[in-house]
């Protein structure tokens, strides 16, 4: 399990900071410090290994995230609407920690590859921004809920939106050189989604 962690990781790097197709088998075995023999006895091919990242890297995303998000205060007004916010926390920070990291986001990159050109990637990779999106859409549906607004705001569609915003940030960040855009873009993401269930609240 170490040899297959190892790759994992290091192909992971290699992905985000090179691409895909830039990354060549050997690369990966030498970066990895294992033999050839060692790699093709845990992954069959690079898109085996490609699958697997991609596996790996949403169970450390989601765990790194719920590790921050218990260090975070509690929300304490019975809101639903704060498990929302506390999320986002989570997010930016994790964002922030890892500011020094080569390649930006890992799922972003291989999609920008990979979507137009490997149908069985781009349906992986859309889940993943669909596993994204389902950790804010239960409490954001609890919100819609909470308010009286079952008619009038759709949750699915603010989770999709709060992860486009992220994704987005993190590239902006990226080409900018400035990790405060991330917390910018957040801080006004929190306000916009605010303001829409406040809008659609007057309105009803």
């Amino acid at each position: 399990m170490e040899t297959r962690n190892r790759i994992l990781r290091e192909a992971a790097r290699l992905f985000a900071l090179k691409g895909f197709h830039d990354t060549k088998v050997d690369a990966l075995i030498q970066a990895a410090e294992v033999t050839s023999g060692a790699f093709f006895h845990h992954f069959r091919s690079k898109d085996d290994l490609a699958f697997a990242v991609i596996d790996h890297h949403m169970k450390e995303r989601s765990r790194t995230l719920d590790q921050i998000e218990k260090d975070l205060p509690e929300p304490d007004d019975g809101d639903p609407l704060e498990l929302v916010f506390r999320r986002l926390d989570a997010a930016r920070e994790m964002i922030v920690r890892r500011r020094n990291r080569k390649g930006g986001c890992l799922i972003g990159n291989l999609s920008t590859t990979l979507s137009d050109t490997h149908p069985e990637f781009r349906r992986r990779l859309g889940e993943c921004f669909d596993e994204m999106a389902a950790e804010f859409q239960l409490p954001l549906a609890e919100t819609v809920v909470h308010r009286g607004l079952t008619d009038k705001v759709d949750a699915w569609e603010i989770a999709r939106y709060i992860v486009s915003v992220i994704e987005g940030a993190i590239m902006l960040s990226r080409t900018q050189r400035d990790i405060g855009l991330v917390q910018q873009q957040i801080m006004r993401l929190k306000d916009d989604i605010l303001h829409t269930f406040q809008a659609r609240e007057v309105m009803s």
